[in-house]
């Protein structure tokens, strides 16, 4: 039920509320609305509303309490009396009620709340991968309706593009162990590929097995390791580096969630099946419409992606839906144009664009560097002073991946010369670049 019908109901509507508290004060009960809708700016967006008559008048309560932080004074002045509000008689309940429906737009309930576990994932792979707010925020929505389902009918199949170095393998590595902690289960794995080494036409026999009598029969395929783990995370690095046949190779698992092996398990069976599998892509080809060609096929003609949705939109799990979908549309029509054929382009569950990371989020990397960079000499740094971080981190690099032979050149003298701290807890690096020393954090 929502908030906004019982403060709108008229005279019938309360002779009928008071009707059925009196009937249930009479079995010693409170008449309750459990999970009642409350109104856009309310914390939670849902509470269970319940009435109870006393021997003293009638109480109105809210489980759990809740917070308002709308633009209605009057709405604020009702949640912020508390959880609990009595009244003497019915009829000055009623009117308290009626008092706040002044405003029905106000009245209307706020979005439906995103689901627990889309908000888990989203918190654990945002704490893995800075600066790429909206594209993790992407993937946890894609990947919690994906393993939300009993019985999916494909794999999720996510594409990962934009410029080198900008966490889109970094999100890839993070998604089993994602799953894993917020499932609360070892259920995930992962199989990183390098596409860089498919570079011949025969190559996808890699992927898929060699025919008998051919080099490689022997050697296991990548794509069996679904037979060990039926829910592997699939990595394959570097797509556009691939030759054209290891993009069609995938397109039966994208559509229907299963391929045929060259070898048989040892039950007999042939077929690999990827339904509840997670494929990702990564590339750095440009997806925003002014990328080069793959090569796969002739490009098709420029079209135009679907119109956003209306001006605001809805919000919580459908308004996310339908950003992503524009998100989604418009690379792939960038996808086709650079040369992929439209039957693989349209098989993929979702396209994430990377952006170029901004100068906060490129200190916060080299920080991350720092700290892998320690630990190889026994150092646990857990704080690098903002100024340190932004000072080693040059605005010209190509990459910031390409700036880690220059942080070992500056800092291995510092963590040598302080190796007898290995065994605190935890440090913190401070001072200037020419002058750079460890603290105990």
């Amino acid at each position: 039920m929502d908030f906004s019908l019982l403060c709108s109901c008229g005279p019938s509507g309360y002779a009928r509320l008071k009707e059925c508290i009196d009937r249930c004060a009479q079995r010693g009960r409170s008449y309750e609305f459990a999970g009642c809708r409350l109104p856009g700016g309310c914390r939670p967006a849902q509470a269970s509303l319940g009435f109870w008559r006393g021997t003293d008048g009638y109480l109105l309560y809210l489980r759990p309490a809740v917070l308002y932080a709308g633009p209605s004074a009057a709405l604020h002045g009702f949640f912020s009396s508390g959880p609990v509000q009595h009244f003497p008689s019915f009829s000055l309940l009623a009117g308290r009620l009626r008092a706040l429906d002044g405003d029905a737009a106000l009245l209307r309930p706020g979005p439906p709340p995103l689901p627990p576990l889309f908000r888990r994932l989203n918190q654990e792979l945002q704490s893995r991968v800075l600066g790429q707010e909206a594209a993790v925020e992407a993937v946890a929505f894609k990947l919690w309706g994906h393993v939300s389902k009993p019985s999916p009918l494909r794999p999720l199949s996510l594409i990962f593009y934009g410029p080198t170095c900008v966490g889109k393998s970094e999100l890839g590595k993070a998604i089993a162990p994602a799953l894993n902690r917020c499932l609360g289960q070892e259920r995930y794995r992962l199989v990183w590929t390098e596409l860089n080494t498919f570079t011949q036409p025969h190559s996808v026999y890699r992927l898929t097995g060699a025919p008998p009598g051919y080099v490689g029969y022997d050697d296991p395929p990548v794509l069996e390791a679904v037979r060990r783990c039926p829910h592997t995370v699939f990595m394959f690095d570097e797509l556009d580096k691939a030759h054209p046949e290891v993009l069609k190779s995938f397109m039966s698992i994208l559509d229907e969630g299963r391929c045929t092996a060259r070898r048989e398990d040892s039950q007999g069976g042939r077929e690999l099946d990827f339904r509840r599998c997670v494929l990702l892509f990564t590339t750095n080809t440009d997806l925003s419409g002014r990328g080069n060609r793959l090569g796969f096929a002739p490009p098709c003609p420029e079209e135009s992606p679907p119109p956003l949705p209306a001006s605001g939109g809805p919000g919580g799990p459908a308004g996310l839906a339908q950003r992503l979908f524009q998100a989604d549309e418009a690379a792939r029509l960038a996808f086709t144009r650079s040369g992929v054929l439209r039957e693989i382009a349209g098989r993929f569950s979702g396209l994430i664009g990377f952006r170029p990371l901004e100068e906060e989020a490129r200190a916060a990397v080299t920080a991350k560097q720092i700290a892998a960079l320690g630990r190889e000499y026994g150092l646990n740094i857990t704080q690098v002073s903002p100024a340190i971080a932004r000072a080693l981190t040059p605005r010209g690099a190509l990459s910031l991946r390409s700036t880690v032979p220059m942080l070992e050149g500056m800092l291995t003298p510092v963590f040598l010369a302080h190796s007898g701290l290995t065994g605190a807890s935890s440090l913190r690096l401070d001072g200037t670049p020419e002058d750079m020393y460890l603290l105990p954090a």
